[in-house]
């Protein structure tokens, strides 16, 4: 097309080129010289016309392109191309560089003998310092994103574009292809899908929010929240700030429940103390009373079967008011689960409830205070059997754990506790027992603390199974 306005209209052709705002240049077939350029290229690249047309294209283009260059003039001749189109560099007069669009096309004779190349040059070196600037600020905001100690997630409808390696830490995953993709509700837990959908998340900055989140091993960690509206790759995006604040709500749970132990061992005390000196004067006035009186026995029954409870409560608050130091011996753990099943074998066969023992032969002696052991396992196994109305088996496994830790499960076919309030079992006065005080089991869980030990409870509508770490020594 280039040629046939040449040929056929050249002063049409002269004119477009002369007063084009785009530079233009003819460069010779061969060789290479330039043949005829414009006011534009001159002003592009600093120079009069006079010195350009003793230039060869060569002298300047940047030499880091000129191997590119031979590349399209093969192109151009073979005819592979009709025209060529690139983004490349040039040296200015001054001997900077100048990044420019470049279009370039072949015009050949009637015989298609290759005449000139006919180049346009477009000065884009503002868009280009734009760019680099922009990618340059792209790379710093990665840096600092990479570098923060907490998560960083960019979404786009909700789905996540780039997580930094805090939050590849944080959620347990191995590498961040394991994420970037996925919809953030794979990672939400399932509870708290429909608050956070609530949100605009695109529209207003939303947080600090507390969401629960699911990492790779399953386990559920609280998480702090902040999104941020944002521009990510020329669309907009949602910056999301994420903190593991597990420890923290640990920790401020720990205050708590330390703060609620205070405060129940200072009312203990004052209760147990007001009630126990008229409790012993009433019990014992009641003795003297029945051996007199024989009639209506089953209402001295009643009466004395509540007289012991209430002193088993007020025994129950003097241990949570004094704690006693305890001497710490090494005892046979298996010997302990023996004495305290012989202890229940009675109870739990008037409840059609079969005890069974899975005991690993040769276990380690433990430090521990047996008596206090004894009470935490009464305590579990007194609560399975009351679990378990219609009957059943209590499975005992004891095991060793590692290398330096004994493992006990007691496990039964109860009915099982609730999810919502297994978090609260072991809190000062909880209890989901009708006649529960709400303070064995907090007893039981500050005895195994005490003993450096963990507890661990989990239930569903099939049972539930308690397991408690012992260390060796």
């Amino acid at each position: 097309m280039l040629g046939k306005i040449t040929l056929d209209h050249p002063q049409l052709f002269i004119q477009a080129f002369e007063n084009s705002a785009i530079g233009m240049a003819l460069i010779a077939a061969s060789g290479g010289e330039l043949l005829k350029v414009n006011q534009a290229l001159c002003c592009i690249l600093g120079y009069e016309e006079h010195e350009m047309l003793k230039l060869k294209i060569v002298d300047i283009t940047h030499p880091d392109d000129s191997e590119n260059d031979l590349h399209i003039v093969h192109l151009l001749l073979d005819g592979k191309e009709h025209s060529y189109h690139s983004e490349r560099r040039y040296i200015h007069k001054d001997g900077y560089e100048i990044w420019a669009l470049m279009s370039v096309s072949l015009v050949r004779d009637e015989q298609q003998n290759p005449i000139f190349y006919i180049s346009q040059i477009q000065d884009i070196s503002n868009r280009r310092r734009t760019e680099e600037k922009l990618r340059e600020g792209e790379d710093r905001y990665h840096r600092i994103v990479e570098e923060s100690p907490d998560g960083v997630i960019i979404l786009r409808d909700e789905r996540c574009l780039f997580i930094n390696q805090t939050g590849v830490e944080m959620l347990r995953f191995k590498e961040k292809h394991d994420i970037v993709g996925r919809p953030i509700y794979d990672f939400v837990h399932p509870d708290d899908h429909h608050r956070l959908k609530q949100r605009d998340m695109h529209k207003d900055s939303i947080g600090p929010i507390e969401k629960r989140f699911i990492r790779m091993d399953g386990k559920v960690i609280d998480v702090e929240l902040k999104t941020i509206p944002t521009i990510y790759q020329d669309k907009p995006a949602v910056h999301v700030i994420m903190r593991d604040i597990s420890e923290r709500k640990q920790t401020q749970d720990l205050i708590i429940n330390s703060e609620k132990l205070t405060i129940a061992g200072q009312l203990a005390a004052g209760i147990a103390h007001e009630v126990r000196n008229p409790l012993t004067a009433i019990k014992g006035f009641f003795q003297m009373m029945e051996k007199d009186l024989k009639s209506n026995k089953m209402y001295f029954d009643v009466i004395s079967s509540e007289i012991n409870r209430i002193e088993t409560i007020l025994n129950e608050l003097l241990v949570l008011a004094r704690p006693q130091k305890v001497k710490y011996e090494r005892k046979n753990i298996e010997v302990i689960i023996n004495h305290v099943i012989t202890l229940l074998k009675t109870q739990s066969n008037l409840n059609s409830i079969e005890l069974i023992k899975s005991i690993e032969p040769n276990l380690p002696l433990i430090q521990c205070n047996e008596n206090q052991l004894k009470q935490v396992f009464i305590n579990f196994l007194k609560n399975s059997i009351e679990a378990m109305e219609n009957g059943g088996r209590i499975t005992i496994e004891i095991r060793r754990h590692l290398t330096e830790m004994i493992m006990i499960r007691i496990i039964d076919q109860g009915s099982g506790i609730p999810e919502h309030l297994l978090s609260k079992i072991g809190e000062p006065f909880f209890t989901t027992k009708e006649q529960g005080t709400g303070l064995g089991l907090m007893i039981c869980k500050n005895i195994i603390e005490e003993h450096k030990g963990n507890l661990k409870i989990d239930s569903s509508s099939n049972g539930t199974k308690v397991e408690i770490l012992l260390p060796l020594l």
